[in-house]
């Protein structure tokens, strides 16, 4: 999925490589979907509860329209070579309510707990959506902003990540290849409006990187008025000859806090550089499945962030073995981070969902449960989905690949499956009608 991807070649004519990266933190082929398929074994020990999840097709509760909860709809991306499209797939119509097709190569829909919305990431927008029809923009604003400069690892468009809203009426757009966050305000009705203000992240880069911080995920916790945001602050320069292999650099991701009351970043780390807190993984995935808040653990509670690694360099100098792959915890009170779960054997991880403090579910190679109290990794889930959302009742909502009897892809299959038995049940044939892309994401609209 395109949260796990670098964009590591830029091609002539606004064309560019989609790469994904493999178990060894390797980047093959454009335009895959994830690493290649392993069997990986599991003791099964995680603690899972079967009687805790419900099978249940009942939507979730969200506001709209004159109190008016909107219907249960999943939002499926599909990004083609020239244009993508977002698919509305209801889940009580068990079909696709609506769509929209825009003009960019690079997009997907992200789910906040206000509104549903459209990142057109290679052309700057981020696109409210309407609650009821969330196949229609309601506003959109800009984001290219005016902070391109020509110092390291620079891209022509910002590609926005998130849009984190707070209780009040502004959200923060993390944009991966910028060092500012847009604040944008979330009261107006606009049609390419610009951000308002903004947070300057520059003093957190660091001097082993490539210039930028990369934010790919935040999360707003309530009960401190504060959003903490992900930095990756990878080296996307620091590659192997074969210019696919990360290294680890001298960098370390960080996290840092914005006080909503005054958007200004707090000090979180006033004994070292920065504003932030370091973390001991390496290369946080991208999109919402990096980062997850668990308010059930410690006086503060505590942050979940899943990263895939990197590679150290072999004494001849070419791919040494991978490391720093890995869940970690990071305690909000101590500021302190340790590492959970070692993913180091594992495939490239693709999403973490947390679901309370002791079940979550960790997308690998396919998906596997785990009690987040523990440091194993649980039974993988049969049949998961290719790319997958929970729905809060017992449920793996999401596509998987369907393949005619010659083994030829002919498109997905809009899947329920059960946790954890792994029964599926179709909901419906392939809702996409662009071809010759990749799968951008999927995302379920209300949240649960």
């Amino acid at each position: 999925m395109r949260k796990s991807w670098f964009w590591l070649v830029a091609l002539p004519f606004g064309a560019a490589a989609v790469t994904a990266c493999d178990d060894q933190g390797t980047i093959p082929l454009p335009l895959q979907d994830g690493g290649p398929d392993s069997s990986v074994a599991s003791d099964g020990s995680t603690p899972f509860d079967a009687g805790m999840f419900v099978d249940s097709a009942a939507p979730p509760e969200g506001g709209g329209d004159g109190g008016v909860a909107p219907p249960s709809r999943l939002l499926l991306s599909y990004n083609g070579s020239a244009s993508s499209e977002l698919v509305a797939f209801g889940m009580q119509s068990k079909a696709v309510d609506g769509r929209m097709t825009y003009e960019d190569y690079l997009g997907t829909a992200y789910v906040g707990s206000t509104a549903p919305w459209l990142l057109e990431q290679s052309t700057d927008v981020v696109a409210r959506l309407d609650a009821q029809q969330p196949w229609v923009v309601d506003s959109s604003w800009n984001v290219a902003m005016n902070d391109l400069t020509d110092a390291g690892y620079a891209q022509s468009y910002s590609d926005p990540q998130a849009v984190i809203v707070n209780a009040g009426t502004q959200a923060y757009v993390l944009r991966y290849n910028r060092n500012l966050i847009g604040v944008i305000n979330t009261s107006a009705a606009v049609d390419g409006g610009a951000p308002t203000s903004s947070i300057d992240l520059s003093g957190e880069v660091q001097a082993g990187g490539d210039g930028y911080v990369q934010p790919v995920a935040g999360v707003y916790v309530a009960s401190q008025q504060r959003v903490y945001v992900l930095l990756g602050n990878i080296n996307r320069n620091d590659v192997v000859d074969n210019g696919y292999d990360l290294l680890c650099a001298s960098t370390t991701p960080t996290v840092v806090a914005i006080d909503t009351a005054t958007n200004t970043l707090v000090d979180l780390n006033d004994a070292g550089p920065g504003h932030g807190w370091p973390l001991v993984g390496y290369n946080p995935i991208q999109g919402p499945g990096a980062l997850a808040y668990d308010p059930a653990t410690g006086a503060s509670g505590r942050l979940l962030v899943l990263e895939a690694g990197c590679n150290t360099t072999a004494t001849d100098g070419g791919v040494g073995a991978l490391v720093k792959r890995e869940v970690e915890s990071l305690d909000l009170a101590a500021g302190k981070a340790t590492e959970l779960l070692d993913l180091t054997s594992q495939q490239f991880p693709e999403g973490l969902t947390y679901i309370d403090a002791s079940h979550a579910i960790v997308q690998l190679d396919t998906a596997y449960l785990w009690n987040p109290t523990t440091m194993t990794l649980g039974a993988a889930i049969p049949n998961a989905p290719d790319a997958f959302v929970y729905d809060g009742v017992g449920n793996l909502l999401g596509v998987t690949s369907s393949y005619a009897a010659d083994g030829g892809f002919e498109g997905y299959a809009v899947v329920s499956v059960a946790v954890p038995g792994g029964a599926v049940t179709t909901l419906g044939s392939n809702p996409f009608t662009l071809t010759g892309g990749f799968l951008g994401g999927v995302a379920l609209w209300p949240a649960p």
